[in-house]
C-alpha cells in the first residue's frame, strides 16, 4: 500500500516530464522561429543600412561634381573678369591718361582762378595789367594778379575781353560781389566781370540769362537776378547785378 507521499511524488514527475514534453514541442521551435526571423530582419537592416550608405555615397559624389563644375565657372569667370579688370586698369592708368587726368584737374584749378573782364575798350599798344589794376582799385580791391591778357581773336569793331589770374577761388568771389559798383562809377558803367565759364557751364548761363529775361519781362514790378546758379527774387532796394 502506497502512502499519500509516495503519490504525490509521483504526480509532480509526471506534471514535470508534461512540461518538459511541452515546451520540447512548443517552445522551442517557437524560439528557434524567432531567433531565424530576428536574425533575417538584422540581415535585412544591414542591407537597409547599406543601401543608405551607398545612397549617401552617390548623393555626396554628384554634390562634389556640382561643386566641381561651378567651382570651375567661377574660377573661369574671375580670370575674365581679371583680365579685363587688369586691361581696364592698363589703359586708365596708361602715362598718357594719367597726364590727361592730371592737366585737366590743374586746368580745371586754374579756371576756378580766373576772371574774364567785358567792355573795356581795346586800345593799340595797351597795358592790360595796368587797366584791371584800375577796376580793381574802384572796386577797393588790391590782390596780386598775373598772366593778364587779352584772349580771343582780334576783329575790327570787336572788343576781345580781358582774362587774369588770382591766388584762390575766394579772391574770385570776393571781387565778383563787389562788381556791381561798376555800374556807377562814370566810364565803367558797360564793364562786366565774370567767372572764367567752361564751354558747358556758358551754355547754362545763357539759358539761365534768357529765363531771368522772361521773368523780368513777365513781372516787371519784381526784382529777380540770379545768385550762385539759380534765379532768385531779390530784395527791392538789391541791384539788378547777377552773380554766380
Amino acid at each position: 500500500m502506497m502512502n499519500k507521499n509516495t503519490v504525490v511524488k509521483a504526480q509532480m514527475a509526471e506534471w514535470l516530464f508534461s512540461a518538459i514534453y511541452l515546451l520540447e514541442q512548443c517552445s522551442l521551435p517557437l524560439m528557434s522561429n524567432a531567433r531565424v526571423q530576428l536574425e533575417n530582419l538584422n540581415e535585412e537592416k544591414i542591407e537597409d543600412q547599406k543601401s543608405i550608405i551607398k545612397l549617401q555615397s552617390d548623393l555626396i559624389s554628384q554634390k562634389n561634381e556640382e561643386l566641381g563644375l561651378v567651382s570651375k565657372t567661377v574660377e573661369t569667370e574671375l580670370k575674365t573678369y581679371s583680365s579685363a579688370l587688369q586691361q581696364s586698369c592698363s589703359t586708365a592708368l596708361s602715362p598718357k591718361n594719367i597726364a590727361a587726368a592730371v592737366q585737366k584737374v590743374a586746368r580745371e584749378d586754374d579756371r576756378s582762378k580766373e576772371i574774364l573782364v567785358f567792355g573795356v575798350a581795346e586800345e593799340k599798344g595797351e597795358c592790360a595789367t595796368a587797366k584791371v589794376a584800375k577796376i580793381l582799385e574802384h572796386l577797393e580791391e588790391k590782390p596780386k594778379f598775373q598772366q593778364c591778357r587779352r584772349i580771343g581773336q582780334q576783329r575790327d569793331n570787336a572788343v576781345r575781353p580781358i582774362k587774369f589770374n588770382v591766388r584762390s577761388t575766394d579772391i574770385v568771389y570776393q571781387i565778383l560781389s563787389k562788381a556791381k559798383r561798376l555800374r556807377e562809377v562814370e566810364g565803367y558803367k558797360t564793364v562786366y566781370l565774370s567767372p572764367n565759364r567752361t564751354p558747358e557751364e556758358r551754355i547754362a548761363r545763357q539759358k539761365l540769362v534768357a529765363e531771368l529775361k522772361q521773368k523780368r519781362t513777365g513781372d516787371p514790378n519784381s526784382r529777380y537776378i540770379i545768385r550762385k546758379g539759380e534765379i532768385v527774387q531779390a530784395a527791392l532796394d538789391e541791384s539788378f547785378h547777377s552773380t554766380g
